[in-house]
């Protein structure tokens, strides 16, 4: 997928070299001599990358940038700063940029820098700030790339019964303790049983998804499911846990009784069954999440229906 960038440069010898350096780029390259007149394509379409002259003290375009980057819409911009070759600063916060270069490197490592820059990006974007497991993004292209090289895989959907109740009762940072403790659980758990070939993921809030062979995932679930069990205990206060369950109050503002939390997990695989797109499998594992929530002992349930294949 092409990137978007914008350059901001004054000088017309600066120019020539950066369009030279990124001749063979695949992108939509915009090249402007001021910040202000590039704003309306900024505030059109967020751009992958702002490749912005920071030579002689440039206030307004410094000035813009930091306004820029101090909106969470613009979080996925990255901000290059082209500097002068004796440039040096401590001012970090007041110079809101990801990266800068000197000019007397851009023919030679601008290129690199860029597609650093990116990769740097989608690392951070692609991972869930909480777990720092693999985010939604990740999941999907897992998914869709197993079922593109004809991988045989089981996607399991997991999440927490009676979640949000906790968190309104004992607050969020007990409520994001207990998010962090239970991809740990996932993670281990299916590493353990599977060192090679799993993947875990955290889709946000109290979902995750691990991928796993169909002939061991069951197993793993029912391990995931038992350890949470216990491990859920440590999370509330004692007199909570003698009743075996909490009372909260609902959006109608009536006291209501919540059980304990529990783990539900939906099962799917394409072994029997054909899947060509990663929302079809995933609506799948979804369902039966669903299915699993009804049940009273068992916490998960497994799509057993098959078709030609």
């Amino acid at each position: 997928m092409s990137k978007k960038i914008i350059v901001i440069v004054r000088d017309y010898e600066i120019k020539k070299v950066i369009k030279k350096a990124l001749f063979n780029f695949p992108d939509e390259i915009y090249y402007f001599d001021e910040i202000k007149e590039a704003l309306d394509v900024i505030y059109d379409e967020v751009p992958d990358l702002v490749l912005v002259e920071a030579i002689n003290n440039p206030v307004i375009e410094i000035s813009i940038i930091n306004s820029l980057k101090s909106d969470p819409i613009f979080v996925s911009m990255n901000v290059i700063a082209m500097v002068s070759n004796d440039f040096y600063t401590e001012d970090w916060q007041n110079f809101l940029v990801d990266d800068y270069i000197r000019v007397n490197n851009l023919e030679i490592d601008l290129p690199m820098r860029i597609n650093l820059s990116f990769q740097r990006l989608e690392r951070v974007i692609a991972t869930n700030p909480l777990t720092k497991l693999p985010g939604n993004l990740v999941i999907q292209r897992e998914i869709q790339r197993r079922l593109q090289i004809g991988d045989v895989f089981a996607l399991a959907y997991a999440d927490l019964d009676n979640f949000k109740p906790f968190n309104d009762k004992y607050g969020f940072s007990r409520g994001d303790e207990v998010i962090k403790i239970v991809g740990r659980l996932i993670l281990n758990i299916v590493r353990t049983e599977q060192p090679n070939g799993s993947f875990v993921g955290h889709i946000g809030g109290d979902d995750f998804v691990y991928i796993m062979s169909p002939e061991k995932i069951e197993e793993t679930t029912k391990k995931i499911i038992d350890i949470f069990n216990q491990l859920v205990k440590n999370f509330y206060d004692e007199e909570d846990l003698k009743k075996g369950y909490i009372e909260s109050v609902d959006r109608q503002g009536n006291i209501q009784i919540y059980p304990i939390m529990t783990i539900s997990v939906g099962i799917t695989s394409n072994q029997f069954r054909v899947f060509n797109h990663f929302s079809e499998m995933a609506e799948v594992a979804s369902a039966m999440k669903s299915v699993a929530k009804k049940q009273k002992e068992k916490r998960y349930a497994v799509d057993r229906r098959r078709n030609n294949i």
